[in-house]
């Protein structure tokens, strides 16, 4: 009798301990693009921009027009059930030819959006555009990543209430508390809204662009304020 309680006792602990791990496994990723057409995605209206193409499993945002107001290129998502908080996107980037971003993503930030800058202000600056009014260039996120053309690059960012963080590669390059921070675009990337992607001077390319939900336990940590990690 006594053993037949503690068995189900045992029994219900690992049903209990099954269920929570469950809840705790990371969503899947959901693929953005299917390697072979534009399907959810349209060239962003920016002004004189470069040919978007899709060849070799990959989007091309070829170099715009020199000599102009204009020279950036971009794609940005017809997608209508997009997250604005407590999710990551994900993609892979390389610059082919030019010098300047090559990828700089644009995303929703609740009612907001941000862009994280890949490459800009001569090839290396990283950083978010914009805080405060700031841009990547002058606010506390500005770094500085030895981009090599030709290569890909991982990149990832991570949005909740709170925070946005982004990695490059298994690098993470910005955390930022953004509780008390007011977060916007630059006015050049407002075609980019709600998420795209897009280069300037540059020819760039992007693939394996997928997106996912967080956790409940990734949301809790993301949005503790900064003192209180």
């Amino acid at each position: 009798m006594r053993f037949d309680l503690m068995r189900r006792i045992a029994a219900l602990l690992l049903l209990a301990l099954a269920s929570f791990a469950q809840a705790q496994e990371k969503p899947a990723w959901k693929p953005l693009f299917d390697g072979k057409t534009l399907e959810g995605w349209k060239a962003a209206d920016l002004f004189k921009p470069g040919e978007t193409t899709v060849a070799n499993g990959a989007i091309r945002l070829s170099q715009g027009k020199r000599g102009t107001n204009g020279a950036m290129t971009g794609v940005v998502s017809t997608r209508k059930d997009l997250p604005t908080k407590d999710y990551e996107f994900k993609y892979q980037a390389r610059r082919v030819e030019g010098e300047d971003f090559f990828a700089t993503v644009t995303f929703p930030v609740k009612d907001s959006h941000c862009s994280f800058v890949t490459g800009g202000w001569g090839g290396q600056t990283i950083g978010l555009s914009s805080l405060d009014g700031m841009d990547a260039s002058e606010n506390d996120t500005n770094g500085s990543f030895p981009f090599e053309s030709s290569k890909w690059y991982a990149f990832r960012v991570r949005v909740t209430a709170g925070r946005i963080q982004s990695w490059i590669d298994d690098k993470q390059v910005v955390n930022l508390d953004i509780h008390d921070r007011k977060v916007g675009i630059r006015l050049e990337c407002f075609a980019c809204r709600p998420l795209g992607l897009a280069t300037y001077r540059t020819t760039g390319e992007v693939r394996d662009l997928a997106i996912r939900t967080l956790t409940p336990a990734e949301i809790t940590e993301s949005n503790k304020r900064t003192e209180e990690k």
